[in-house]
């Protein structure tokens, strides 16, 4: 996730770094934060001046990954990482300087793109019947959607460099897998985009932290993209008759509640 405008990067950082509250059964995930290629202190980016902030990535992937790896080893991977870019003082000369009103005037089109885009990338929609598929699952089963029929299922697409997914995956545990641990739930996680020996190898890292469940595969997208065109993480919550009933884009604690809720109300219902 990248984003470019000042005062959207100051609350994004608040909102996803600043939040990372321990509980009794699993481990949050580390912080990195690195500066123009170079890790510094969480001390260090927080004081960040925001008008210095050219740009921030919630997550790395790719050879930027790969680079991170070489350099700071293993750790990067069991690790929520934000890669910032600075201005340099060169271009900090040329840097348009706003005032509050336009920097809320910007932020509020800025926030209306945004919503236009996650409309646009969303090819299912509370109300609709949930595309059918089968998922390779790391546990060698193979989970056909059509079967789970009758169970309240929740189809989550995450990724492993996904800051924000992996936020959501540690909070999975004490919010949707222990309260609703019932014959008639399935939590369905789909990695998006990734070979097994890299999401394998992430979710033998998160059992160490006491985070264990299955996930499916889906390497090529064939299954995301008869859901959705960008943007994770996303939950689909599909009722007993296959219908998806509520849906989320990207992950915050109040999100988190209402899916939980949402999935308490099914399944109270399903009992009736």
């Amino acid at each position: 996730m990248k984003i470019k405008l000042v005062f959207v990067v100051l609350i994004s950082l608040v909102c996803v770094l600043g939040s990372f509250a321990q509980d009794s059964n699993s481990k949050k995930p580390a912080k990195m934060f690195i500066i123009n290629g170079e890790e510094v202190t969480q001390e260090y980016a927080f004081s960040l001046d925001t008008k210095r902030i050219k740009q921030m990535n919630m997550g790395v992937s790719g050879e930027a990954k790969e680079a991170l790896i070489k350099k700071y080893g293993e750790r990067v991977n069991e690790s929520s990482v934000v890669v910032f870019d600075l201005y340099t003082d060169e271009e900090m000369k040329t840097v348009k300087r706003i005032t509050p009103e336009e920097a809320v005037a910007i932020n509020k089109k800025n926030a209306d793109e945004r919503a236009k885009k996650i409309k646009e990338s969303t090819l299912i929609n509370p109300g609709d019947m949930a595309p059918d598929f089968v998922v390779d699952m790391l546990d060698g089963q193979k989970i056909k959607l059509k079967d789970l029929k009758g169970k309240v299922v929740l189809l989550n697409f995450w990724a492993t460099w996904c800051a924000p997914c992996m936020k959501e995956l540690y909070e999975f545990p004490d919010k949707i897998i222990k309260p609703f641990a019932s014959n008639n739930f399935v939590l369905l996680p789909v990695s998006r985009g990734e070979q097994e020996d890299v999401v394998r190898k992430r979710m033998e890292k998160l059992k160490t932290k006491g985070i264990v469940f299955n996930a499916g595969l889906d390497p090529n997208q064939d299954i995301y993209k008869q859901y959705a065109t960008d943007f994770i993480p996303r939950n689909f919550l599909i009722d007993q008759n296959g219908r998806v009933v509520y849906t989320s884009i990207g992950y915050s604690e109040e999100k988190l509640n209402e899916l939980a809720k949402k999935i308490d109300e099914l399944l109270k219902v399903s009992e009736k």
